[in-house]
């Protein structure tokens, strides 16, 4: 498939203010599910400066930085992108990589110690709750990582609501499992503090996702990444129930949510208050 994207941030503020350097995570990105044809940005006020570079995790961004002061910000995001992974399940499984735990190299272990950890270490009833909740899809996959990774997604899906919200954060699982009802970003955080409770490393993706093609009006999306021996990081979308193959574009992927916002950046101004508008057109076309 090929998608193009029209991604529109803007920020109106009550009384001029000063530009704090922004870092920009809108760039998609480039691997083996997925090729950039056109990328573009516009930023208005036009930046003194920007700085482009990658991050720990390998993903593009952006640092901008402005003078005097401004009363708004606008930054649109363009772009089209080739999506190449038809087949969410086109791998074999070595044998290390089919139970749980999945069994990791003294390199991978090292490298992936953040994926594994849990994101609220002081909340010892979450812990609890999760590790009760791993046990038991580990027993109902008879051990299987693909048996349970396949339930664990189809089990958020069906058992949670997905709700729009547009105040900041993330709703912490233990909450979540009592009201059933979350964004996109609290699912996909479930899904993996279950996953790295079961010993299978987990990260956070940001991007965008098809959605009903019908509707131009889109929103950014939020889903998971699995990291499977000598297979890779794979994709699973618990708000949809899917195996991430050619209907979402990543633009960032992190063991940490904050790592992938797409505009991050702070503001100077005595009493000023600012709010904030987005808005996501995306397209698709057949490559074929």
């Amino acid at each position: 498939m090929i998608f193009t994207v029209n991604h529109t941030t803007f920020y109106q503020y009550s009384k001029n203010v000063f530009l704090e350097p922004h870092t920009l995570r809108l760039f998609p990105r480039s691997d083996p599910a997925q090729s950039i044809l056109e990328h573009r940005l516009k930023i208005n006020p036009e930046p003194a400066g920007m700085s482009k570079a990658l991050d720990l995790w390998g993903n593009s961004y952006a640092q901008v930085w402005f003078n005097d002061l401004h009363h708004s910000l606008k930054i649109v995001s363009i772009c089209r992108v080739k999506t190449q992974r038809q087949n969410p399940f086109d791998y074999f499984l070595p044998v290390n990589a089919r139970t749980i735990p999945v069994q990791l190299s003294p390199l991978e272990k090292l490298d992936l110690k953040s994926c594994l950890q849990t994101l609220y270490p002081d909340h010892v009833d979450h812990l609890n709750e999760l590790q009760k909740l791993s046990r038991q899809f580990i027993e109902d996959s008879r051990e299987s990582v693909a048996e349970f990774l396949l339930n664990l997604n189809s089990w958020i899906f069906s058992e949670f609501q997905r709700e729009e919200r547009q105040a900041p954060g993330i709703i912490a699982p233990c909450t979540l499992l009592n009201s059933r009802t979350g964004s996109c970003r609290d699912l996909s955080v479930l899904f993996i503090e279950i996953c790295r409770s079961a010993g299978i490393p987990a990260r956070f993706v940001s991007g965008y996702q098809e959605g009903d093609p019908d509707l131009p009006q889109a929103e950014l999306h939020a889903w998971a990444e699995v990291y499977l021996p000598a297979i890779g990081w794979r994709g699973y979308d618990p708000t949809y129930g899917l195996a991430v193959a050619d209907r979402h574009i990543a633009l960032a992927a992190s063991p940490w949510p904050e790592q992938t916002m797409p505009v991050s950046g702070n503001i100077r101004g005595t009493g000023a208050t600012s709010t904030m508008t987005h808005e996501v057109v995306m397209r698709s076309f057949d490559s074929n």
